[in-house]
């Protein structure tokens, strides 16, 4: 049964990571593209830039705020139900993005970028739903499956998105709903519920964004909060920007910078499906997570001083390889850390706590970027080092899985 589980959970996150994937790289074609009406022919560059710089945080930014309310919604409702709801959601989303996109409404857009944003709070659902049927020994494991389906989502997605964007801005739109249908065709039919529903505890929507003013006061987990927030920002800071870095050295076409993004995300799902269980079976969970941050920092030190084209591919792996080593592997020692009852609300802050950061790092790093576009790559390099201090601290706390964490 739990292979089952399992696969359910792989298959909706492969989707969903490409539904989402699909519609990634026309956000920028469709603002600056003169032709189209969705903004004024005679805006301005700034203007454009500003609607999109909108349109990348809106969703990150909503997350902040679903993950933690779909956690613990799932917490007492039900993995299977708050998955529906989300995936329900973010296929109204698409079709609102179509119409938007028929009607050259803006507005549209906006509201397409937030539905997914709360659709995208199901992350923390999945990651909750694999910690009710695994151990602490392969949890790890799981997690790192889990985010190699949405690498390999990320990679296959942009790619398509940016080839069908050529028959109309709509037609990725209208891929990435059906995407999201079919995501939530595989839940009703092959997700069965890992959760054994609450039936004396009502749900209290405000209760999973109280949890979020209590971070301070756990203790047990608040340092590796921290360092979960600090790593998202440096990989969105990254991750947003190193295209600028890339056309400022090499002057990189836009096809260059899809293949750039499709390795990126090919290199994170092989290291996540394939090169962590043996470091795992080697080295200790905490340990690993602190070593991989020190590893990543100096990876993103060296993609800063390369000089030739190819040593930009040469560099990649290693980044990728080090980030596929954190961030399930932390995900897994946080719902370790936590008591059965609470999995849902607590990754779900984890998730919101990265999805704030993801969103701030577009708008706050813009203009520094602009200026010097080396730190792109410098930036993200001393954020991972804070992550690593702030993860070696929350290491050294005790674990106390009570029933309320705090």
């Amino acid at each position: 049964m739990s292979k089952l589980k399992m696969l359910g959970i792989l298959m909706t996150g492969f989707v969903d990571s490409l539904g989402i994937g699909l519609v990634y790289p026309i956000f920028a074609a469709l603002l600056f593209d003169s032709s189209s009406r969705m903004v004024p022919s005679d805006a301005s560059l700034a203007y454009r830039g500003a609607l999109l710089g909108i349109l990348i945080a809106l969703t990150p930014l909503t997350q902040f705020f679903s993950s933690p309310i779909m956690g613990a919604f799932s917490d007492i409702k039900g993995r299977k139900l708050a998955l529906k709801l989300g995936i329900s959601l973010g296929f109204v989303g698409y079709c609102l993005a179509v119409v938007g996109i028929w009607m050259d409404t803006l507005m549209l857009l906006f509201l397409y970028r937030i539905l997914v944003g709360v659709s995208d709070g199901t992350q923390a659902v999945a990651q909750a739903a694999i910690a009710d049927f695994s151990t602490e020994e392969n949890k790890a494991r799981h997690f790192s499956l889990l985010n190699a389906c949405h690498g390999f989502g990320f990679m296959i997605g942009p790619f398509l998105g940016g080839n069908l964007s050529q028959y109309g801005y709509d037609v990725p739109f209208l891929a990435g709903g059906a995407m999201c249908l079919v995501n939530l065709l595989l839940v009703l039919w092959k997700f069965p519920e890992t959760r054994q529903l609450v039936q004396d505890r009502a749900f209290n929507f405000l209760e999973g964004l109280a949890s979020i003013a209590n971070v301070s006061r756990w203790k047990e987990l608040r340092w590796i909060f921290a360092a979960g927030f600090v790593l998202a920002f440096g990989w969105s800071f990254f991750g947003e920007f190193a295209p600028v870095f890339l056309k400022d050295r090499f002057d990189f076409s836009a096809g260059e910078m899809g293949n750039f993004y499709a390795c990126c995300g090919g290199w994170y799902a092989l290291s996540a499906g394939f090169g962590t269980a043996p470091l795992l079976k080697r080295i200790a969970a905490e340990r690993l997570v602190i070593i991989s941050f020190l590893a990543c920092a100096a990876s993103l030190m060296a993609f800063s001083q390369v000089r030739e084209i190819y040593h930009v591919w040469i560099a990649l792996p290693f980044i990728m390889y080090t980030l596929a080593l954190i961030y399930p592997t932390a995900g897994a020692i946080i719902s370790n850390r936590t008591h059965p009852d609470r999995q849902g609300e607590v990754l779900g802050i984890y998730q919101a706590l990265m999805a704030c950061a993801m969103g701030l790092s577009p708008l706050l790093a813009g203009s520094a970027i602009g200026l010097y576009p080396i730190l792109a790559a410098l930036g993200s390099a001393v954020a991972m080092l804070f992550g690593g201090y702030a993860f070696w601290m929350g290491c050294r706390q005790p674990v106390m899985q009570t029933e309320r964490l705090g």
